[in-house]
């Protein structure tokens, strides 16, 4: 995977991702961590051996997703960062990442997203400690 720092795109095989597409998907999997605590959507994902695997692990956190948001949230920051949350941006990347032919490619963009999703997770999670001191 290549990463264009000027134009903020990782090319991967024959596509290319946009970093606000990554950006998305990461986003949505910390809202589930900072309000689940869930961390197993962020490991399945991080170690998919395979696209179908990933698109799959995909799926399910984004339906747990849609679940969690027609309720009420304990953390509101997650809940502010879940109402902002662009969902045709995923739908593109789940698009892009499902042409992703070569495995290596597949693991560095997988443990990209993962990465990105923990550091937001924590910010989320940081932000309802202080609200409750």
């Amino acid at each position: 995977m290549e990463y264009w720092r000027k134009a903020r795109i990782f090319v991967v095989g024959d596509s290319f991702l946009e970093y606000w597409e990554i950006e998305e998907v990461s986003k949505a999997l910390a809202v589930l961590v900072a309000e689940a605590g869930n961390y197993g959507y962020v490991d399945k994902l991080g170690y998919a051996p395979s696209k179908d695997l990933a698109i799959f692990y995909l799926k399910e956190a984004l339906r747990d997703l849609h679940s969690m948001m027609s309720r009420d949230f304990e953390n509101k920051e997650a809940e502010k960062a879940a109402k902002e949350i662009k969902f045709e941006q995923i739908d593109s990347a789940l698009q892009k990442i499902s042409g992703v032919s070569d495995r290596k490619e597949l693991r560095e963009l997988t443990s990209l997203i993962a990465s990105k999703a923990l550091a937001k997770s924590a910010r989320l999670k940081k932000s309802e400690i202080r609200e409750v001191k």
